[in-house]
């Protein structure tokens, strides 16, 4: 079992790093991740567990903040006694999205493999850390799909520009601090857009503000394909 910290240069020295169990059962995913997080802009402390006795001892036995595996593991958290509770990042494959054949265990966040970036997965356990859900847009556009959702007329909705901007990042799943870089301004500001347009969307999170600004017609689709 491997276990290492990524720390960066720009983290500050008291910051508490993300506890992350990662188990793949396929070692070229696995060895991929690992990759990945040594490129990831947060401090890490990263476990890789070969076995799937070895992952459970982990949870049994120390506090994890986010465990990642992929849609076809076996293992479900159901009956793992941890040390908290952590969040399940679940890995799936592009054609699992279109087809609609991902795995349906419960998870806080999902990633498509192919779509994987040190920045997305970054993103993601910031986000999962930080409590809040992880859908990528076209993981979200089929599950809206699959509902039975239709987008509706445009809604009336009065953004200011930077709010427009916002909603954007927001449904590309950037994090406040990634949104107040991409803004250049500070994260308290980008806090405040994000209220703002969650007013404004009268919803409650981020996760329900993407939802229904797809379902509104609030985001087109050149947004939705395009790339940040």
């Amino acid at each position: 079992m491997k276990t290492a910290r990524f720390r960066h240069s720009d983290s500050m020295l008291d910051e508490m790093p993300i506890r992350v169990t990662i188990f793949m059962e396929e070692q070229m995913l696995r060895l991929g991740l690992q990759a990945l997080l040594s490129d990831v802009d947060l401090e890490v402390d990263a476990q890789f567990p070969a076995a799937e006795s070895d992952l459970i001892r982990i949870l049994q036995e120390q506090e994890t903040d986010v465990v990642v595996l992929s849609s076809g593991s076996r293992l479900t958290m159901d009956g793992v006694s941890t040390g908290g509770a952590p969040k399940l990042l679940l890995i799936v494959d592009q054609h699992e999205v279109f087809e609609g054949t991902f795995s349906t265990q419960p998870a806080d966040g999902y990633l498509v493999r192919q779509s994987l970036t040190p920045d997305a997965l970054g993103r993601a356990l910031e986000q999962l850390a930080a409590g809040e859900m992880v859908i990528p847009v076209e993981l979200g556009r089929r599950l809206i799909k699959q509902a039975g959702y239709q987008p509706q007329v445009r809604r009336s909705v009065s953004l200011t520009v930077r709010e427009s901007e916002t909603l954007t990042l927001l449904v590309h799943g950037l994090s406040n601090k990634q949104i107040g870089r991409r803004l250049s301004i500070s994260e308290h500001g980008a806090k405040r857009l994000v209220s703002s347009v969650l007013l404004k969307l009268d919803v409650t999170n981020r996760t329900s503000a993407v939802v229904q600004a797809i379902k509104a017609g609030l985001v087109d689709d050149e947004v939705l394909e395009g790339s940040l």
